[in-house]
């Protein structure tokens, strides 16, 4: 497992768990970022913040340092 902050740009990651909980676990989750959930990056800005996610037929822009608590298993092709 890693970091969903890891992830390259163009992979896939099915979500695991939290690493932590962090005060802001509950806003992350009702966005979409639940444990079995697939996402994928589509963009990373220029100088590393934020990121471009897609998962859930949605599109989604979060800081580098939300994805850190996020623990991740790349999904490979």
């Amino acid at each position: 497992m890693i970091s969903l902050s890891m992830i390259k740009q163009g992979e896939s990651a099915r979500i695991i768990r939290y690493k932590s909980h962090p005060p802001h676990a509950h806003q992350l989750q009702s966005l979409g970022l639940v444990p079995g959930t697939v996402v994928s990056i589509h963009r990373v800005a220029p100088l590393g913040d934020p990121i471009h996610l897609k998962l859930r037929d949605y599109d989604l822009c979060l800081r580098r340092d939300d994805l850190e608590c996020i623990s991740v298993a790349q999904i490979t092709r």
